[in-house]
């Protein structure tokens, strides 16, 4: 809408301080682009490049609650997640001579995931509470008593 001008830099750095810092911020910035876009005349092009990312925000926006997520601690960012996955995939996966198909490989992953997110203990806990306990008996025959010898 405004190109690549002082305005248009100076606005698309409000639009993205609402979305991290503002209740309802993709809202306000919808809002604001609206209005922006209201008092404009666009060229077809425009008006379809404004379209597709007005669509594009309004699609997406159960993902782009940045302030609430800020507000639980959650990272907003791209980082945590390439370092996941540095972490998780990378180191493992591709190691030298590894071949996975999806089934061995999803496996691992669960397994790698579950060991770096510092959670071992409680799931392998779990795991075995949940697991069938095996019987001492075999056909539910009680066990044999020893027989003391009197004296």
């Amino acid at each position: 809408m405004f190109g690549d001008t002082k305005a248009g830099k100076k606005w698309a750095k409000r639009m993205r301080h609402w979305l991290k810092h503002r209740r309802q911020g993709l809202a306000n910035v919808l809002r604001s682009a609206t209005a922006h876009r209201n008092g404009r005349r666009l060229s077809k092009s425009d008006a379809t490049e404004y379209g597709k990312a007005y669509r594009y925000l309004r699609r997406h926006a159960p993902f782009l609650n940045y302030e609430q997520y800020r507000r639980y601690g959650l990272p907003i960012g791209s980082g945590v997640t390439e370092a996941a996955c540095k972490t998780i995939f990378t180191q493992r996966f591709k190691q030298s001579g590894m071949r996975w198909n999806i089934r061995s490989g999803q496996a691992i992953v669960n397994l790698r995931v579950i060991l770096r997110s510092g959670v071992w203990r409680a799931v392998n806990q779990a795991f075995r509470a949940a697991k069938e306990l095996p019987t001492t008996t075999s056909e539910g025959r009680q066990p044999a008593r020893r027989r003391h010898k009197a004296a």
